[in-house]
């Protein structure tokens, strides 16, 4: 299994405002994660209609998809956003982000080496559905069970590097595991973890 997610309610709250979505089609993983503002029913509406609006627009641009839920959040409370395209011919990832929500890229965890990597990328200010400036995109290039981590606010992951290390290889419970350890009780929380395990081209 190269995907895996977990997601909490708020302590004592029955409704979820945080949300994760994946689609594999055409060559293509698209991965999502969205936190609808503040807790609640209304929070956990807003994410859902977040998640069902990009599974119906995955053929559009980043731009395109950002800048479209918008407009069709405009009714809801609105949501932090990230988005991960996986070109899996390429090997090549691209990411985007409104809001509040947290990326890394994590390289080399799987060996005893100097060479492993953490990347955070960063997601511009706004609101999905509130209205935001520019949605700035970047794109990286995938190395053998690199690691993308996409998580809402109700996590922090301090040392990515420690405590990513001995679970690389389970990515649902690592999944797990953070939301256990690193995520908070005073709000939702909510990860995506994706595996890179090569090209669709390669055949080795």
């Amino acid at each position: 299994m190269k995907i895996a997610s977990v997601k909490k309610a708020f302590k004592g709250e029955h409704h979820c405002g945080d949300e994760c979505g994946w689609w594999q089609e055409k060559g293509k993983t698209t991965l999502c994660v969205a936190d609808g503002l503040g807790h609640g029913e209304r929070a956990e509406m807003a994410a859902t209609a977040a998640i069902a609006f990009v599974s119906h627009h995955l053929d559009d641009s980043l731009a395109e998809i950002f800048t479209d839920c918008n407009q069709k959040l405009r009714d809801t409370r609105g949501v932090a956003m990230g988005i991960a395209v996986i070109d899996e011919k390429a090997g090549t990832m691209t990411y985007g982000g409104i809001g509040n929500i947290r990326a890394i890229l994590a390289r080399g965890l799987e060996v005893e080496t100097d060479t492993r990597k953490i990347v955070r990328l960063a997601s511009n200010p706004g609101i999905v559905g509130g209205g935001f400036r520019k949605l700035n995109t970047e794109t990286l290039e995938l190395e053998m069970n690199d690691l993308v981590l996409i998580f809402t606010d109700g996590i922090e992951i301090y040392d990515p590097s420690n405590s990513l290390i001995d679970l690389a290889r389970d990515i649902q419970s690592l999944a797990e595991r953070i939301i256990r350890q690193d995520s908070y009780d005073t709000d939702d929380a909510a990860i995506l973890i994706y595996k890179w395990q090569g090209s669709i081209n390669d055949t080795r």
